[in-house]
């Protein structure tokens, strides 16, 4: 660990007699060790340098501990906002502008950007039958109690059709949301975006008028693999109602046009038309525009009504603060605001009148910023001093998001003038300010001053998260924090689980992280290590793994079962890839690696037991000790294990029913690496018993049963 070693472990006494113990082996006229001695006077102020020199150097400091473990490849997560999907009640188009705040709670959830959402949802769901007809699936819709739904059937094809039936028409060339969560597939992998996985493809069409239209899609479910956000673009042609369905109505379907699932996907429910929320909380925000005589600003921190402007009136030159034309004054630097009250400002300039203006056709010739109520009194973060490593506070605030976050410099230039600048964490040119945040206590370290050497900084643009706290789970209703402009009974609720949000990691908890990982092999080397590594292969089901070693070939033999609905199942072609990939990141440059099949073995048992004659259901108990003992593909046990037939024995004579095994027989189905070990069944590498048939003659003493 990096605070396992003390390198500040010596005293001075130590160090001391340590040095006069080794004056022998330099000179051996040196014989007075005496503190009168000139020589031992050196001795001695040359250890108490060495002590000072000693407790420098094991001083390692936060920033070099978090360096270190950067370096390594562990960088301490940021303060980070959850996503989360909203669905609304409105029977009428509506315009939420950026910033538009609700809350669960004490957490604050809102829009990043102006969205309008429009009046329409899910109505019906249906499949497509083979031969010919529509299931009804609506219930996916949660209006009654959720049934996880194979879709597709247990053995998809492709070919297969989904169709849902809108409550209205969406608009030509706009987007849209859904939602699809997956029941939970036991024992399957994470994803890896380095590896990833697929086992299908979808097509999604909507009905217009020139039939089936394609639509532009953008799947995170990776064809139903996975529970996630499907966005979905339409066409500039408008839908038609499709009357092929039980209830005719504008439609959109799911074509799956490639069909090679380990475990078939099961949908646990499905939404439409969603809205993407951001657990955040914008306590001050910056807008950029392109100069002109006029900018338009729609966001929710104008009900505010804090501004700050300023514009560049060349194209390379500094920024000059506006002020509100509300003076006697004829000319300066004024502008003229119009404010529409749903989140809508204007704010004209006007050359001619004023004598200044923007430049034009300058892309961020124009800067506004917007403070909430509380933050517009704190926004003032004090002046740069330019001493290394100077720490700002930013009251108030904790929980930062780092790319949320800019600040505003007001330098003064060689004739007086007040100018600005814009300046956004992370820059790294030592003509610059540079800075960095930090999230948690809501911190700045300057890290280079720059030419910033002697400004003050001004809050530009923040927003603060809740981090972990914001992935709340499904059917939360959402509470607008400003109803104006919403009909009336509008509500917001989140069919979905949050997700994404990550909280400032401590220093501390990076180092359990990194422990962590250490302890985890990363290259294999053991057959041990091999199958611990197979067995995460990213967005598999891997249920057996055997790994054997030969050291003289230098290749290691690796037998895989999958997961599977199915008896027997065998490795397709995604997962023999998605393996090979997996452990060509993993393995010894110089080992082969060969996978292998799984073998499944059937077993028969030839047996005469003596039952007791008042059971009548003996022969199923005797059969569900075979099926259990003898079926390693659903059991514990895995790969080349044996089978023993003084356990089965002794597991028949312990079954209430039975008397006594008169005679009992293991017969294997197969030929291969399989042995007898005495009367037990020693299986091959990479065999797995299964049950095969059983011949039983089951009678009491008085007579056959």
């Amino acid at each position: 660990m990096l605070n396992s070693i003390n390198l500040d472990d010596k005293s001075y006494e130590d160090i001391l007699a340590e040095a006069i113990s080794q004056i022998p082996l330099y000179s051996d006229e040196w014989t007075n060790y005496n503190n009168s001695d000139p020589g031992i006077t050196v001795v001695q102020n040359l250890s108490a340098f060495s002590l000072l020199q000693q407790a420098a150097i094991n001083e390692i400091t936060d920033p070099i501990r978090r360096n270190l473990l950067r370096l390594l490849g562990f960088e301490a997560a940021q303060d980070r906002p959850a996503r989360v999907f909203a669905a609304c009640s409105a029977k009428e188009p509506i315009v939420l502008p950026a910033h538009w705040k609700c809350r669960v709670g004490s957490l604050c959830f809102e829009t990043e950007k102006p969205v309008t959402v429009w009046p329409w949802g899910i109505d019906a769901v249906y499949t497509a039958l083979p031969g010919g007809g529509y299931r009804d699936i609506t219930y996916l819709l949660g209006r009654a109690i959720p049934v996880d739904t194979a879709v597709f059937g247990l053995q998809p094809e492709a070919g297969m059709q989904l169709y849902c039936a809108l409550s209205g028409r969406p608009e030509p060339g706009t987007s849209s949301v859904f939602w699809v969560q997956l029941a939970k597939t036991a024992g399957r992998n994470p994803a890896d975006p380095r590896y990833p996985v697929s086992f299908s493809s979808l097509r999604w069409e909507c009905y217009t008028a020139d039939g089936w239209t394609e639509l532009e899609a953008e799947d995170e479910t990776d064809g139903f693999l996975w529970s996630g956000a499907i966005r979905l673009t339409f066409p500039s042609e408008p839908l038609v109602p499709f009357e092929e369905l039980p209830q005719p109505a504008f439609a959109i379907r799911c074509v799956l046009t490639r069909a090679e699932y380990d475990i078939p996907p099961r949908i646990h429910s499905l939404t439409g038309n969603l809205l993407e929320l951001v657990q955040q909380e914008t306590r001050s925000a910056c807008f950029s525009f392109p100069g002109g005589e006029e900018v338009v600003v729609r966001s929710a921190m104008t009900v505010y009504g804090n501004f700050f402007v300023c514009c560049r009136e060349e194209p390379d030159g500094p920024m000059h603060a506006y002020q509100p034309r509300n003076t006697r004054k004829r000319r300066g630097r004024f502008y003229t605001m119009e404010n529409a009250g749903d989140g809508t400002v204007t704010l004209r300039f006007d050359r001619e009148r004023f004598g200044f203006a923007p430049a034009q056709d300058v892309p961020d010739a124009v800067l506004v910023v917007c403070w909430d109520e509380e933050t517009t009194y704190h926004r003032s973060l004090g002046p740069v001093y330019g001493y290394e490593d100077q720490m700002v506070p930013v009251e108030l605030l904790e929980h930062i998001i780092p790319d949320s976050f800019s600040l505003l410099a007001e330098l003064t230039d060689r004739q007086g003038e007040i100018t600005y600048r814009l300046v956004r964490p992370g820059e790294t040119d030592p003509d610059q300010l540079c800075y960095e945040v930090l999230s948690a206590p809501g911190e700045l370290r300057i890290t280079q001053p720059g030419l910033g050497n002697g400004c003050r900084l001004f809050l530009c643009s923040c927003a603060v998260t809740a981090g972990r706290n914001g992935n709340i789970r499904e059917q939360n209703g959402l509470e607008p924090v400003l109803r104006d402009g919403l009909p009336e009974g509008t509500r917001f609720w989140n069919p979905a689980a949050g997700r994404g949000g990550e909280t400032y990691e401590s220093l501390e908890e990076v180092r359990l992280r990194f422990a962590a990982a250490m302890r985890r092999p990363t290259t294999a080397v053991t057959a041990q290590d091999y199958e611990d590594i197979v067995r995460r292969t990213p967005g598999l089901c891997i249920h057996k793994v055997k790994a054997v070693v030969d050291e003289e070939a230098n290749s290691v033999s690796i037998a895989v079962k999958p997961r599977s609905e199915t008896p027997n199942p065998q490795l397709s072609a995604v997962y023999l890839q998605q393996i090979r990939r997996w452990l060509e990141a993993h393995r010894l440059l110089s080992v082969r690696i060969h996978l292998l099949q799984p073998r499944y073995v059937r077993v028969n048992v030839n047996a005469t037991i003596y039952v007791k004659s008042y059971y009548s259901n003996a022969r199923q108990e005797i059969e569900a000790v075979l099926n259990r003992h003898l079926d390693f593909s659903a059991a514990d046990r895995g790969f080349g294990e044996t089978v023993s037939y003084h356990q089965l024995v002794r597991e028949l004579e312990q079954l209430p029913c039975v008397e006594s095994v008169y005679e009992l027989f293991l017969i294997p189905q197969a030929k291969g690496d399989m042995m007898y070990t005495g009367h037990d069944i020693q299986m091959g590498n990479h065999s797995i018993c299964r049950p095969g048939q059983y011949f039983l003659e089951l009678s009491t003493r008085t007579g056959s049963y």
